[in-house]
């Protein structure tokens, strides 16, 4: 008889110490006496000083803007670049908005490369290789006196359905956020209601990472309507949201209410920790299609321990609770390496892991990032899975490549 496969909490458990042992190992090795920085690289543990989101993304102040320039673009001179160049600014430095307004937008776009077949199937369907444009939004952010005020209209050609305000089948007008608040004590705690990003997690643009899917945290369409506290401290920062919904999807009975937060500490200039949690009930979850509860917990941090290397790790407890069926536990994680050879070019590789009902899975990416102008990037990642369906998995092998400019 086949060996009885492990229970979900010897996996959790297995899981969580892989991730924890991993971190802490690459965390803590020597450090060499310089650094070369880029974001945690550069001891920027926090978000609010480069964006308008306190938990990162979105339009960039004129700070981060500079940064972006110095830190994460490349440079064909000679010497050390000290000054940002003039292109670094809004519409390419075209116009300076007043200091109340931020301003920007993204255009990606990004070429798909699927390949499913594995062990266990029949015939293995053909690859499916398409073009999808991603993103092409317009966001702004007011900030007069102690209000603030927030948006993003966008158009996208297929696709991003919890996100449109049109309601074509096609080609629809999509907003990913709009809010308002206050900010108080010197801009440290920001109160805000409207459709946000969730506060979950280690922010990225990876929205495919099992970690942002399992979740449901990612940044594409995975914002909420509710109303959320932040506070940015010099070493603590956090946010928590009550979430009363997307109310750009319907009907009614498909929204989440729960509530979702986190809270990082900076522990070193280049370390911080972190934990979060999510808990929802849905009266008819799309994908499950019952009621159900649902929720996630779990310990993230970063980390820079050598002058070219960012760390980065996220490990997840997941529970849901549908009607009528016993209460399902699992475990999803991620630790990710960002290399960077020289000031705009990145080398990634990502080790992913999930287990749930239908067994574990396990995934690995390796990529390149190349930032080689102020306002654009390019990027390619090449993905393999192994996805497990009860005694049987499937591989499933990606190419991506992306392009994306920002205003």
């Amino acid at each position: 008889m086949p060996s009885p496969r492990p229970g979900p909490a010897r996996l959790l458990a297995a899981g969580v110490l892989f991730g924890l042992l991993t971190f802490l190992a690459l965390a803590f090795a020597p450090r060499e006496a310089q650094a070369y920085p880029w974001m945690i690289r550069h001891e920027y543990s926090g978000c609010s000083v480069c964006h308008g989101d306190p938990t990162g993304g979105g339009v960039l102040t004129a700070y981060g803007r500079a940064q972006g320039d110095l830190l994460m673009s490349s440079h064909y001179g000679k010497g050390a670049v000290e000054e940002p160049s003039k292109m670094s600014g809004f519409l390419f430095g075209a116009w300076d908005p007043p200091e109340w307004m931020l301003a920007g937008g993204d255009f990606r776009m990004m070429l798909l490369v699927n390949k499913v077949g594995g062990s266990g199937s029949a015939a293995a369907p053909p690859a499916e290789v398409r073009p999808i444009q991603m993103q092409s939004d317009l966001r702004l952010i007011l900030r007069p006196s102690i209000f603030r005020a927030g948006a993003s209209i966008g158009y996208v050609h297929d696709g991003a359905l919890a996100a449109k305000i049109t309601t074509r089948d096609k080609d629809n007008l999509v907003s990913r956020e709009h809010w308002a608040g206050v900010a108080l004590k010197d801009e440290t705690i920001l109160i805000r209601a409207g459709r946000m990003n969730l506060p979950f997690g280690i922010r990225n643009i990876d929205h495919t990472l099992w970690v942002r899917k399992a979740t449901r945290t990612d940044i594409n369409t995975g914002q909420q309507h509710g109303v959320a506290f932040s506070y940015s401290g010099d070493a603590l920062r956090g946010e928590v949201m009550g979430i009363l919904g997307n109310f750009q999807l319907s009907p009614d009975t498909y929204r989440d209410r729960g509530v979702v937060g986190f809270a990082e500490y900076t522990i070193a200039p280049k370390y911080t920790a972190g934990v979060n949690g999510l808990f929802v009930t849905t009266q008819l979850d799309p994908l499950a299609g019952v009621t159900q509860k649902r929720g996630a917990g779990g310990l993230f941090g970063r980390a820079s321990p050598v002058e070219p290397l960012a760390l980065s790790t996220e490990w997840n407890v997941l529970v849901t609770a549908p009607a009528g069926v016993a209460v399902n536990t699992g475990l999803v994680g991620m630790v990710q390496a960002d290399y960077q050879p020289r000031t705009g070019v990145h080398l990634l590789g990502t080790v992913e892991l999930k287990s749930d009902t239908s067994g574990v899975s396990a995934g690995g990416w390796l990529g390149a990032w190349w930032f080689f102008l102020p306002h654009f990037d390019v990027r390619v990642d090449g993905i393999v899975q192994s996805v497990a369906a009860g005694d049987q998995r499937t591989i499933i092998t990606t190419f991506l490549a992306q392009a994306h400019a920002y205003l």
